[in-house]
């Protein structure tokens, strides 16, 4: 297998000869790289004619990473970037059985992940995963109770799970948050809690609700866009 880097048609190219059957071509995020994979028989030519077919196709692809800032997808490898509370730690990760945590060193801003040999993907997601839902759960109590104050209503019960929204308020009084609000500012996690504390009120998001929400937290449009960022 050989890499190489070339130009056509004003397009820079990380090129790849490996022993496969088929050409493939990828548009990778945040930079808008372009990779192509090419079996060992497929001439220059042949290669350049089909970066030139497909030219529309990936100007377009790499404005549309560049304009909207897609990053690329997350491996959880040493040196990525994660945050926690609104702020951004680099991840470390570390094989050590008598750490079976994660750590976090406010001081060097590092986030260290036990990991165990061979671990994939889908476990260094999971243990982080788990961090940020015991971070949100030991959080609650204090913001919950803060909030319930201020709105004068107390939910059922408060759990957290991975989800699409930042929240849902079930018309029994459960209240579900997003784990990846252990992410963001934690002024966010005061709005979205206020959020739907409101719904104990006034359960759709019409004129009364935006107007409780006006009251018990004037600021909310604004830490809204701070929470979508």
């Amino acid at each position: 297998m050989s890499k190489e880097k070339i130009i056509i048609d004003d397009i820079q190219i990380t090129l790849e000869r490996k022993n496969i059957k088929n050409m493939y071509l990828r548009v990778l995020p945040p930079s808008g790289e372009v990779k192509v994979s090419a079996p060992l028989f497929v001439s220059d030519e042949d290669i350049s004619n089909f970066i030139k077919s497909r030219r529309d196709w990936i100007l377009k692809k790499q404005n549309l990473i560049l304009n909207n800032k897609i990053k690329a997808p997350l491996k959880y490898t040493t040196g990525e970037k994660h945050p926690v509370w609104g702020e951004e730690y680099t991840l470390q990760l570390i094989k050590n059985n008598t750490i079976k945590q994660v750590v976090i060193d406010r001081q060097k801003g590092i986030l260290y992940l036990p990991v165990p040999n061979r671990s994939t993907i889908e476990k260094r997601e999971k243990i982080l995963n788990d961090f940020y839902r015991k971070e949100l759960q030991n959080a609650i109590p204090h913001v919950l109770t803060k909030c319930s104050k201020i709105v004068g209503k107390s939910p059922k019960d408060v759990s957290v799970r991975k989800m699409k929204n930042w929240g849902n308020c079930k018309k029994d009084g459960r209240i579900t948050l997003n784990l990846n609000l252990a992410k963001k500012d934690s002024i966010c996690l005061e709005y979205v809690m206020i959020h739907e504390l409101c719904h104990l009120i006034e359960f759709n998001h019409g004129k009364k609700f935006k107007k409780l929400m006006d009251k018990f937290c004037p600021n909310w449009k604004n830490i809204k866009k701070i929470l979508n960022e």
